[in-house]
């Protein structure tokens, strides 16, 4: 679900974001530098893959 993020000074809706850890956006409006950051960090789909194990490479000798 996409959450609004908006203007800390005068309220304009300046984007619809899905999730974040950092965000960083000033407003076209009034041109304050608004700043967000996730309360907490839920772990996404592509983060809760885990990684190929693989075997390790004998070396020639």
């Amino acid at each position: 679900m996409l959450k609004e993020f908006r203007c800390g000074n005068c309220k304009r809706l300046l984007a619809r974001t899905g999730g974040f850890t950092e965000l960083q956006i000033k407003c076209s409006r009034c041109g304050t530098l608004n700043h967000g950051k996730a309360t907490s960090l839920e772990q996404s789909p592509m983060s809760a893959i885990r990684p190929i194990q693989r075997p390790e490479l004998k070396s020639a000798k």
